[in-house]
């Protein structure tokens, strides 16, 4: 029996009895394995794309998957089945998966809604999430991602027993491309190009009546040569032929389509009839694109991209009829076989941990996953052919390749010893400690950089280590916070930076009874952190007065004229019943030299305050969201603390 354990919002799973499940990597989810060696944790380009997830590489060509998405028509209640080719999604294994859900510009996205292998948990202010112990698909570990305002975000990955997979997953837009009248039919037009074309009388309702009313439409293209496809396509670049056989997929485009009425009644295309869809092909591509191309969708109950229908080459496009709405996708497939890996830093000998991995054809297409915190990563390449192994740093930069392959068989290569430039890492070590003191036995230090990247290192000996590709030479701010999972206990953040070479962050403790007062503020998810000590944290109370309760930190520096702060945070509030509750921001200020904000520009600003102990001995906690103006650029402003109340 499973009982919910939360840390930091969010939910764990906590063995009872005897019981054990695991689950696959690219979606990873926690058991006993090197990301958890005694205890479940806590939940917390211009070319195309294939798939090959880490554990599930996911390959994408120079074209990548298309979603055509319109209206969510599940086709399969039943997750799974044997295909022709021996594939059967029902074989199930117990494993982890974590992961990472950011915003159409890189950043951390909270609250949202996480699922995966019948578990569900939110996103937290990092936009990070993780199951343990959950059952996966072995062939098909499936994570789905929701939040209002966004096409759901999926991923799929070949799941292996007792391995976390580490998953990225970027959320699209949904936004109102146009509307038209049901009973004259209509066409849609994106700027990219994409077309929805819908005629007369061919719409109805979710229960199939007739609908004459208008019609919103909510679409995107999803551009193939696009950088960051890896994040964007639904499930893997893995497919299902009519026959029954699984393919890698070579895409060429994809588009999302989502139909709903003016209350926001779902709304789908009438049995019989059917619109044409136009897939943009981009310039970098059209020489390679076939007159016709096989026509995948997405189906959402199953992970499964499905083949069904083509789509026709006309000038730069490709038109294709289509009979109900899923994510499309025009896809050229071939065959696979399984490859699993494992990669250190020839440097240090430490495992990569949650890095970015391409597997990149001759043709330029390419395979995408994410390591787990051991090094591992295992998925579906392209069979019988020479590849080139790609480590990525932060900003999908290559840092590492060498050739392999080519496979005719399922295959295991030796360990990748990848020799990384020292200019482009940044060592973060230290030692995490129980509520005693004492160095913990079993646990994980979490790091958290900008961007919602984060890395669950395993803690050895109460100590950890940790190696980050990164992308440029400027101080990158982080956050360390130390779970202890014989205690089941996690602490408050610790910040730190640096650029290169290593960085001792010093003692982490994993306790949640911590007298620390801390303050976290992210910057479009990049971290500032104030700990007092040294940093100078307080609180203020004028209840007398309105009621309003004041939340400062500052770092201290030197100036000419004398000892001032470069780094700062005011937060002003109105508290009148002195409880945890809901309230109003007043003001708030931020200090990032060379960046100042002062003014709110999101409507209603509130506080969330969990905790308002007593004066003198008590804490304030809490946390919002918000947007402000630094200089004429808006970003979001993320804050947590712990601060005495005074």
């Amino acid at each position: 029996m499973l009982s919910n354990v939360k840390f930091d919002g969010t939910v764990h799973n906590k063995i009872k009895i005897a019981v054990c499940f695991a689950t696959a990597y690219n979606a990873s989810i926690f058991m006993t394995s090197p990301d958890n060696p005694a205890y479940p944790k806590p939940n917390f380009m211009k070319k195309k794309l294939f798939s090959f997830s880490a554990f599930a590489l996911c390959f994408f060509s120079i074209p990548l998957l298309i979603f055509t998405g319109c209206q969510r028509e599940l086709d399969n209640p039943n997750p799974g089945g044997t295909t022709n080719s021996g594939i059967n999604d029902n074989i199930m294994v117990s494993a982890g998966v974590r992961g990472s859900v950011i915003d159409e510009n890189g950043q951390p996205v909270a609250g949202a809604s996480v699922s995966s292998g019948g578990s569900t948990t939110t996103t937290d202010r990092y936009g990070t999430f993780r199951f343990s112990n959950i059952n996966l698909s072995k062939e098909n570990g499936y994570v789905k991602v929701t939040k209002q305002g966004y096409f759901m975000g999926t991923r799929t990955f070949a799941s292996t027993a007792g391995r976390t997979h580490n998953v990225r997953i970027r959320l699209i837009p949904k936004i109102n491309s146009g509307n038209f009248n049901a009973a004259a039919g209509g066409t849609i037009v994106l700027t990219s190009g994409g077309r929805l074309e819908i005629p007369a009388n061919a719409i109805t309702d979710a229960g199939g009546n007739g609908y004459t009313g208008v019609v919103d439409v909510a679409m995107t293209w999803i551009d193939p040569t696009s950088q960051n496809l890896p994040e964007i396509v639904p499930g893997d670049l893995r497919g299902i032929t009519t026959a029954g056989e699984e393919r890698g997929l070579e895409t060429f485009g994809m588009l999302g389509v989502e139909l709903t009425g003016p209350g926001g009644q779902a709304l789908k295309i009438a049995t019989g009839k059917t619109a044409q869809l136009t897939f943009p092909i981009p310039a970098a591509i059209s020489g390679t694109a076939p007159a016709t191309i096989d026509l995948w969708h997405f189906d959402e109950a199953t992970g499964r991209w499905k083949q069904e229908g083509s789509a026709t080459k006309n000038g730069s496009n490709y038109i294709a009829q289509v009979s109900h709405f899923s994510f499309w996708n025009c896809d050229a497939p071939f065959p696979l076989i399984n490859l699993c890996m494992k990669f250190l830093n020839s440097a240090n000998n430490q495992p990569l941990n949650n890095v970015h991995i391409r597997i990149k054809r001759s043709n330029g297409s390419y395979g995408s996953g994410w390591t787990d915190s051991a090094g591992n990563l295992c998925g579906k390449v392209p069979k019988n052919e020479t590849l080139t192994l790609q480590v990525m740093d932060q900003c999908n930069n290559v840092a590492y390749s060498q050739t392999i392959g080519p496979f005719s068989a399922d295959a295991t290569l030796p360990t990748v010893s990848a020799t990384i430039a020292a200019t482009n890492t940044l060592t973060i070590t230290g030692t995490v400690t129980n509520c005693a003191g004492a160095n913990i036995t079993s646990g994980v230090a979490v790091i958290y950089t900008g961007n919602a990247f984060s890395y669950s290192v395993p803690v050895v000996n109460g100590t950890f280590t940790h190696t980050i590709i990164r992308c440029n030479s400027t101080a990158l701010n982080f956050t360390v916070m130390g779970i202890d999972y014989t205690a089941q206990q996690q602490g408050n953040p610790v910040g730190g930076s640096g650029t290169t070479g290593t960085v001792n962050i010093g003692a982490v403790q994993a306790c949640g009874t911590s007298s620390v007062q801390f303050v976290e503020v992210l910057i479009n998810g990049n971290p500032i952190n104030f700990t007092a000590p040294p940093d100078i944290i307080s609180s203020g109370d004028t209840l007398n007065s309105g009621g309003n309760i004041r939340i400062s930190a500052y770092k201290m520096g030197s100036s000419p004229g004398g000892t001032t702060f470069t780094t700062g945070f005011t937060l002003n509030f109105s508290n009148p019943s002195v409880t945890p509750g809901t309230f109003p921001i007043t003001s708030c200020s931020v200090i990032a030299t060379p960046d100042v904000a002062q003014q709110i520009t999101s409507a209603s600003p509130v506080v969330n305050i969990t905790t308002f102990g007593p004066p003198v001995t008590g804490f304030i906690e809490g946390n919002f969201s918000i947007q402000m103006m630094f200089g004429v650029t808006p970003k979001n402003v993320i804050g947590n603390f712990r601060v005495k109340r005074n």
